[in-house]
């Protein structure tokens, strides 16, 4: 899958799980603060209230905004702190931007942390991987005497910069 289009296909499959968020019993006796505390909870966007509103409109319901909004704002306290802030990063989750003003900074300081170590991790795969080629490509032998050298050559360098990635994470997971 091409990496630009991961957060449109989260953003469709998000979209298409609230339409059928709620059945006609849990939109009849649903409690709005609690899903909104939920909500919340998760970060979801306030447009996840226009999802419920959707699948429970099929069922003639109204959700209670305000019951709604008032359960998602206490759910975005336990959400926007620091410590998730940096799970979501270091998991390569795109940041939201749900935190309300007040609990946003300590948020993203989290998730920038968490964003830098899940970007030095995929550095250093990726430079792995290439190390990986670049040790078969010299085990199944490379014809060329310049070629060899300068195969060796890059795979020093790799070396180079999978230690000096490793010794960044290590720093960063210190801190």
């Amino acid at each position: 899958m091409i990496p630009f289009m991961r957060p449109a296909l989260f953003a469709l499959v998000a979209v298409l799980a609230g339409c059928a968020s709620m059945d006609r019993t849990q939109c009849a006796s649903a409690n709005w603060y609690a899903i909104g505390l939920e909500d919340g909870a998760r970060g979801q966007p306030l447009e996840r209230l226009g999802a419920h509103r959707r699948a429970c409109a099929e069922h003639g319901v109204s959700p209670d905004a305000e019951r709604y909004v008032a359960g998602r704002n206490v759910g975005l306290k336990s959400f926007c702190t620091y410590e998730r802030g940096f799970a979501e990063g270091r998991s390569g989750h795109g940041s939201a931007g749900v935190c309300p003003a007040t609990l946003a900074a300590g948020f993203q300081s989290g998730y920038q942390r968490g964003r830098e170590l899940w970007d030095l991790n995929r550095q250093l795969s990726d430079v792995q991987k290439q190390i990986a080629r670049s040790k078969a490509a010299l085990k199944e032998g490379i014809p060329s005497q310049r070629q060899r050298a300068s195969e060796v050559e890059r795979l020093e360098d790799l070396a180079r910069e999978s230690s000096e990635l490793e010794t960044k994470i290590a720093r960063l997971e210190s801190r």
